[in-house]
């Protein structure tokens, strides 16, 4: 009989190396102190991280996989002319495990989604009344190199009462490609809770024209700067990761531990 504990130490192996690699579930560019503060200071870490964890696949041992939740504290994202701050927590639930001797990434059904981020009027070129944006997953998180995805596909919903529902910037056809790379990696705690700290940025992905906007559509892309090619946006995001098995409970600081991020 294989050692569990020994799998178990291989499967957190895994998972940290893809974090190294480029574990990232969201988007920013370069990182605006005042709104950065504000978005890191409404996070307070809970059980409510782990609550969208993936179901595990048919006939998963739990011992052999982790739930990492990625939040997504701080920072903002350039699409084009359009500078969106994060303001609320986004939160990123991804599964890593071993099954059949394979790594394997397993994410909620319909994918994640952030809250409504509010667009204040200064950040848009032209006067819509209630702007929010949303960042949703966009198709299907495919594993990169070491299983964890390298690239990502997002949409951005942009509402407002004069938008049609589903305008959006991306779609599951022509989704904004991110492919996110982590710096800074260590260990730290928020309100005493133990979290691996990093930082997200990618200035290489296009942003597609936004698409179903109703009557606007076509004065909103050209205002917009849409479609934007690669090279002409960026994202920049403070990020906190904790990480749960599915077997023991958080295991945030021994993940960190056997994996070398101090």
């Amino acid at each position: 009989m294989r050692n569990p504990v020994s799998r178990a130490r291989l499967v957190r192996g895994l998972g940290a190396a893809a974090i190294a690699a480029g574990l990232a579930v969201a988007p920013a560019t370069t990182a605006v102190a005042a709104p950065q503060a504000a978005a890191a200071a409404a996070y307070t870490p809970s059980a409510a991280d782990f609550k969208d964890c993936p179901a595990l696949p048919q006939g998963a041992a739990a011992w052999a996989w982790n739930c990492l939740a990625i939040v997504i504290t701080g920072g903002e994202m350039k699409l084009g002319g359009l500078t969106q701050q994060v303001t609320k927590p986004i939160t990123i639930p991804v599964a890593v495990g071993v099954q059949d001797w394979k790594v394997v990434l397993a994410t909620p059904p319909g994918g994640f989604q952030s809250p409504p981020l509010d667009v204040p009027a200064g950040n848009l070129p032209l006067p819509l009344p209630g702007v929010t944006a949303t960042v949703a997953q966009a198709g299907e998180v495919k594993p990169g190199k070491l299983v964890i995805p390298d690239e990502l596909p997002i949409k951005i919903k942009v509402s407002s009462v004069l938008l049609s529902a589903g305008c959006a910037i991306g779609s599951e056809a022509a989704p904004i490609r991110l492919k996110p790379a982590l710096s800074n990696l260590s260990l730290g705690t928020v309100g005493g809770v133990a979290v691996i700290k990093t930082k997200i940025t990618d200035r290489t992905f296009a942003v597609p024209a936004a698409t179903d906007c109703g009557l606007l559509t076509p004065v909103l892309n050209p205002l917009l700067g849409l479609p934007s090619a690669a090279g002409k946006n960026s994202a920049d995001l403070d990020t906190v990761i904790r990480v749960k098995s599915y077997a023991f409970g958080e295991t945030t600081t021994s993940f960190a531990g056997d994996n070398g991020i101090k």
